[in-house]
């Protein structure tokens, strides 16, 4: 078992070690049109927070697993801090890259880093 503090320790060297670019997450208000269709219009989107990040390509297993949501895109693993407060649907700011988060990946034994897949956006 991982104490607290110990855990607080880890999470922190693990961050310095892995997320090496500057991340703006970007956060839209969902909107419900008149039939009950949510959305989330890309006017509404404003920045939420900014942190750090670290970028390695998606595993083959990842890839097969969420086919689905991200098909053909050019996807990322991105790896923040693990106190980042990201959701699916937030756009990430990564240098010169526009990224939109697709899939939540936070399930861990020991919570060492908030891992997402998010796809470039052109």
């Amino acid at each position: 078992m991982v104490d607290a503090s110990e855990l607080a320790d880890i999470q922190a060297d693990l961050a310095a070690a892995v997320c090496d670019k500057t991340c703006e997450i970007w956060r839209g208000t969902a909107t419900t049109d008149q039939w009950g269709n949510t959305s989330i219009p890309d006017d509404s989107y404003t920045l939420h927070e900014t942190t750090v990040a670290g970028l390695q390509e998606p595993t083959a297993g990842q890839l097969t697993n969420y086919d689905f949501k991200i098909g053909s895109l050019a996807a990322w693993q991105v790896k923040l801090p693990y106190s980042t407060d990201v959701a699916v649907n937030d756009w990430l700011m990564i240098e010169t890259k526009k990224l939109h988060v697709h899939v939540d990946l936070d399930p861990h034994s020991i919570p060492g880093l908030r891992v997402v897949l998010a796809a470039e956006m052109k």
